[in-house]
């Protein structure tokens, strides 16, 4: 990245000035695409700075974003940090609690709302916000007043005064407290600095060689740090154009008018494509079938000469430009046409979609991060590739393994602390500047990291053995029949699990076992489709030792979600609170 800015709005300000009336933002609008450009963002946001100034606000000062991803996201975003000030984004997903813990932690002097029902929200706990001054509604139609103790103010309100361009910034100043998922308690506020955050854009533009002609479909969440910098300001540091999503309704439509040539996504939307890929296959007539396998052999032979950096030989390619005809591109026009990465992140992709989407010349890209590292950390990239592993490290990031196997990571990326936490930042982070992950790797002669667990994410067998759920639980959600999977079993004497059927994909089984409910509630509760399942676990588990066997099972018609609590805003498992909703079923798996 050329630019010298020291700040993130000084590099977005940059951006509009060499840019100006190309688009920088574009959203669905009346059944159509409409562009922002960068000067009319750049607009908007000093506008609404000098307003913010007005008000009040002081450089240092949090501001909250309670919204979904749209260029009033943007907006906000920019005028905050161009103020000296700190944003502090909440999902929109999160409980009530959740987002009250998290604004009174940051102490948010404002927040920043989009629609109706999320200012019914902010409403429901602001009584418990004594430090929150104003909510500042981003929606049009909004009365200004109070709410419950807070004033309202509408963004034409707060946007009207003189424009106020980007103060000039330290690199070192604070521009965000990204708060983590919180698997194991309350969530911690990771500070990151205009540094953090502009030495990992640069990490990902030399990796990546994004430019102005790069365009992406933006629909993971902006407030988390993955689609935040990668998504948003590596975007923005390159020139492209971000397109924002209607939602996950409408990604499939959006991604074929779009054409993007990047697209940020997590593990779960690629199991979804991969099952219903498969499922069609299973419905074709035997010869499409085995053409089908034919090419996915061919695919994988090839794919590996692609990661490997090599030229394919005369005949494979040759084999490939037919099944590229057959099959490959009916399967990569789900993406559209451009697309140039197709990057997982947020959880392990698992290994059988991974070789698949490369065996039929889908770009995908798997890397690691995490929020403390602002958050990027490692990535296979085109012509290096392992699969299995999440790559090697980015310019400009060092990594290590500690003497038990937790992966550490140092650089410019790596984040201030954990805002009002010191004792755990000093734990998190040693004297030496190293980051502390969790996570559990080996690093190969090439550089490549593989995680092979989480240190603090450890079932612990009654027999005193050590067993990694979530490597377990990837494996379980690859089968095409489970949706979502959790593995119990802490000093216990042996695993069990707790599965979501897919039932879409069941279609088929069901007719076969006679079950003609399509209620799920009853379906968990057959007999006939309970032994399916166990049928299924048992060949699972020939691949495993007998401690890592899963022995009971529990189907459950609920999918775990945000909204019960059950996941993360990022879709990692609660694990703590699927135990409790499920205590009675795990109780009965270990008789009683």
């Amino acid at each position: 990245m050329a630019s010298a800015a020291a700040t993130l709005a000084q590099n977005f300000e940059e951006q509009a000035r060499k840019h100006g009336a190309r688009a920088f933002l574009r959203d669905r609008y009346e059944n159509s695409w409409r562009d922002h450009s960068w000067s009319e963002i750049a607009r908007q946001a000093m506008r609404l700075r000098g307003g913010l100034i007005r008000l009040g606000l002081e450089p240092g000062d949090r501001v909250a974003i309670l919204a979904e991803n749209s260029p009033q996201w943007v907006v906000v975003d920019q005028a905050v940090l161009g103020a000296g000030a700190v944003v502090v984004p909440l999902y929109t997903t999160s409980g009530n609690e959740e987002t009250r813990h998290v604004i009174a932690d940051s102490g948010a002097r404002l927040i920043a709302v989009s629609g109706d029902h999320l200012v019914r929200k902010v409403g429901q706990i602001a009584s418990a916000l004594p430090d929150v001054e104003g909510i500042i509604a981003l929606h049009p139609g909004t009365v200004s007043g109070e709410s419950n103790g807070a004033r309202m103010i509408t963004l034409e309100q707060a946007s009207d005064g003189e424009p106020v361009p980007a103060i000039e910034g330290s690199s070192d100043d604070l521009a965000t407290f990204i708060y983590t998922s919180g698997t194991t308690g309350p969530p911690k506020g990771a500070m990151l600095s205009h540094r953090n955050i502009l030495a990992n854009c640069a990490s990902n533009l030399a990796a990546l060689g994004l430019n102005e002609t790069d365009s992406t479909l933006s629909f993971l969440p902006v407030a988390h740090s993955f689609e935040r910098t990668a998504g948003y300001y590596t975007v923005m540091a390159a020139g492209g154009t971000i397109n924002y999503a209607e939602g996950l309704g409408q990604i499939a439509q959006n991604l074929l008018e779009v054409e993007p040539t990047v697209v940020l996504t997590v593990p779960r939307l690629l199991e979804v494509i991969y099952s219903r890929v498969m499922r069609t296959v299973e419905a074709s007539p035997a010869m499409r079938q085995r053409i089908f396998h034919a090419a996915i052999a061919i695919g994988s032979r090839a794919s590996e000469y692609r990661h490997h950096g090599r030229a394919l030989p005369p005949h494979l390619r040759a084999a490939m430009a037919v099944f590229r005809r057959l099959v490959f591109d009916k399967i990569r026009a789900i993406f559209g046409s451009r697309l140039r990465y197709l990057i997982s992140g947020g959880a392990p992709l698992p290994v059988e979609i991974n070789r698949f989407l490369a065996a039929v010349e889908v770009p995908i890209v798997e890397g690691y991060g995490l929020t403390e590292a602002a958050p990027v950390v490692s990535c296979n990239l085109h012509g290096l590739t392992r699969i299995g592993t999440v790559g090697r490290p980015l310019k400009d990031i060092e990594v290590k393994t500690a003497a038990d196997g937790e992966l550490l990571v140092r650089g410019s990326n790596v984040m201030r602390g954990y805002y009002g936490r010191e004792a755990e930042s000093r734990e998190t982070i040693d004297s030496a500047g190293w980051l502390h992950t969790g996570d559990v790797a080996q690093i190969d002669g090439e550089g490549f990291i593989r995680i092979t667990d989480r240190k603090k994410e450890i079932i612990v067998l009654s027999g005193g053995k050590n067993i990694s759920p979530a490597n377990l639980e990837t494996r379980l959600a690859s089968d095409p029949y489970v949706a979502q999977a959790c593995v119990v079993g802490d000093r216990r004497k042996h695993l069990a699990a707790i599965l979501v059927p897919d039932f879409e994909s069941l279609a088929t089984q069901l007719k076969a076992l006679q079950l003609e409910s399509e209620d799920p509630e009853q379906l968990v509760n057959e007999a006939k489709l309970r032994e399916f399942f166990h049928a299924r676990i048992r060949e699972f588990n020939r691949s495993l030792s007998d401690v890592e066997a899963i022995v009971g099972l529990t189907l459950t018609a609920r999918p775990f979600s945000q909204d019960n609590g059950e996941l993360t805003p990022t879709l990692k498992l609660r694990r703590k609170v699927i135990q409790e909703h499920y205590r009675a079923q795990i109780d009965a798996m270990y008789g009683g």
